[in-house]
């Protein structure tokens, strides 16, 4: 098989019924890769392999996805955790609920999609996170979605430190502001007489509707998979290059500022 080549690997995309999960999924099957999506809603694409029905929130949804994939293949050459959630508001207004569930869908399930599925993972694989750019600049009314995508990139880098060995890279996708249904499902808990707030979202919002669309971020993915040694993470959209680059020489303070300046 030739460097780069993907015809013929099995892969497993979570949320690939929709956004950048869909399209990632898609570039993959037109390179000759077996996909199986396992999303929560029922939306079946010609082009996998399968389409299994699977809250990964849920335990038992995932183990039973894991062995109907486990059955089939016996192995798997990239796993992509892709599902996510949103949540836009003063923390303040946030409830419990939303709470437990950004953290257990973003963060904890992914942790326990990768945990069930990485004795499959054979030599050579790799294991691929969307991320985001607020895991590194931590957006106000979207405190909670922040640390979940954050915790995403600590645990991927632990990761790969312990899958070395093992030759399997991990890699964590770092979107900016990306047009997909992602906004319009984010789950608003906020005080309407919080102008800074409403103000604040109004903005992130117009971002994303008016950023890349999610082929452009499925492209980026396609071509850091093919490489032999991808980097650990990857900054994908509008000018998420720069602003990695600024988060490693400006101060944190600095920073902070800025983003109180721009969004507030």
């Amino acid at each position: 098989m030739k460097k780069g080549n993907l015809t013929g690997k099995v892969a497993v995309v979570s949320g690939a019924n929709s956004g950048i999960g869909l399209a990632v999924a898609k570039k993959l099957c037109e390179e000759g890769v077996k996909v199986y999506d396992i999303s929560r809603t029922y939306k079946p694409c010609e082009l996998f392999a399968e389409s299994i029905v699977c809250d990964i929130s849920k335990d038992e949804d995932l183990i039973k996805a894991f062995n109907q994939i486990s059955a089939k293949e016996g192995k798997i050459d990239m796993l992509f955790c892709n599902a996510g959630i949103g949540i836009a508001g003063f923390v303040e207004n946030a409830t419990v609920e939303s709470i437990d569930k950004i953290m257990n869908v973003n963060l904890v399930s992914h942790i326990k999609m990768t945990k069930l599925f990485l004795p499959l993972i054979k030599n050579g694989g790799k294991i691929v996170f969307t991320g985001s750019l607020a895991s590194v600049i931590p957006l106000p009314y979207q405190a909670c979605y922040s640390a979940s995508k954050a915790g995403i990139e600590s645990f991927s880098r632990a990761l790969a430190t312990e899958v070395r060995d093992r030759k399997i890279k991990v890699i964590t996708i770092m979107p900016g502001d990306i047009s997909t249904n992602f906004t319009d499902s984010r789950v608003k808990e906020t005080n309407d007489k919080n102008d800074k707030e409403q103000h604040s979202i109004k903005k992130m919002e117009h971002a994303e509707k008016n950023g890349k669309n999610p082929e452009y971020v499925a492209k980026r993915v396609l071509k850091v998979v093919k490489k032999k040694n991808p980097p650990l993470r990857v900054s994908v959209g509008g000018t998420s290059k720069l602003i990695s680059f600024l988060v490693r020489i400006v101060p944190t303070k600095l920073l902070n500022f800025l983003v109180r300046k721009i969004y507030i």
